[in-house]
């Protein structure tokens, strides 16, 4: 795992696959920055930091590329080998 250090998550508020990528971040045991859309003062200020225009929510940058939302963060992690293809932990 030592090649994901550094994991952004975008989130909002009562967003069920923001808490279900929070969630899986947290049984890998991987440390996140959540940054919230409602702290961003502008939506252009958050695509500029994003990197794109974004119409969901999560969006998931790691070690600065960004992978996506939930469903892009599972094929990521697949990739990796550290979940199967229902997001469930490899043990």
């Amino acid at each position: 795992m030592s090649e994901i250090s550094h994991v952004i998550l975008y989130s909002k508020d009562n967003c069920g696959y923001c808490v279900k990528a929070k969630s899986l971040l947290n049984n890998l045991g991987l440390t996140y920055t959540e940054k919230k859309i409602e702290n961003f003062l502008t939506t252009e200020a958050l695509f500029e930091e994003i990197g794109k225009q974004v119409r969901s929510m999560p969006q998931i940058k790691i070690n600065g590329e960004l992978i996506g939302g939930y469903n892009q963060l599972i094929e990521y992690l697949m990739d990796k080998k550290l979940v199967n293809f229902q997001g469930q932990p490899i043990k």
